[in-house]
């Protein structure tokens, strides 16, 4: 109860009352959806090296990207003054111990958006927690669990913090990384669109109560 009244009081600050509405909208959508749940994805695969391709750096004043691969690391920024709202589920501390990295989007030290990587199986969760598969033994990594506070959506952050998480997990010394993007979600397909996403397979997901079932198909077989 604590994390959602500050929570709130986060939204009232930075994204008025508009965003508050918007927030308890997706708090009843995260709600129902425990309950019963029938969803449709499209898995992507993307190559890492992507050295060819221009940055796509939007042109906003005093945006920084700041990587996080530790619970320090998160502390470390908050003492330099910048904004860790700890309390907001897209920045869970529980998956930077299990391996998980976070990339947060900074407009003059103001968080404006935050995405994850996953490069073992135990970090998963921080993406999306979805058991489609991903090869990790071979040099694939996970990717995912982004959100952009909403008076900064449509301005090309997103996009712009793909390549660095392309980028990184190239210098970790993975060849390729997947996601997962539900059926509908325009958003995440026109940012992602720039880096040369290969679709790979379609996934179903029921879930009634405890009882959930995760369907997979290959894009081939699905044709």
């Amino acid at each position: 109860m604590r994390h959602l009244k500050a929570r709130a009081e986060h939204l009232l600050r930075t994204e008025g009352f508009g965003g508050v509405l918007a927030g308890a909208r997706r708090r009843l959508r995260v709600m129902r959806r425990a309950l019963f749940t029938v969803e449709r994805y499209v898995i992507f695969s993307f190559e890492t090296d992507v050295r060819a391709l221009p940055s796509r750096r939007p042109d906003i004043d005093g945006l920084e990207v700041m990587v996080l691969e530790s619970v320090d690391d998160m502390r470390s920024l908050a003492s330099r003054g910048f904004e860790v709202p700890e309390f907001h589920p897209s920045l869970g501390k529980e998956w930077l111990r299990r391996g998980g990295v976070a990339f947060c989007a900074y407009v003059n030290r103001e968080l404006a958006h935050v995405a994850w990587v996953a490069m073992a199986p135990g970090a998963r969760g921080c993406c999306d927690g979805l058991p489609y598969h991903v090869d990790f033994a071979h040099g694939e990594a996970n990717w995912g669990g982004s959100y952009t506070w909403r008076r900064f959506r449509g301005r090309g952050i997103y996009s712009y913090v793909c390549g660095i998480r392309l980028n990184y997990l190239r210098e970790k010394g993975f060849h390729s990384c997947r996601d997962a993007v539900q059926v509908g979600n325009t958003a995440s397909m026109r940012g992602q669109d720039w880096w040369n996403p290969t679709p790979r397979a379609t996934g179903r997901l029921i879930r009634f109560l405890w009882w959930s079932s995760w369907s997979e198909s290959d894009v081939e077989a699905a044709t």
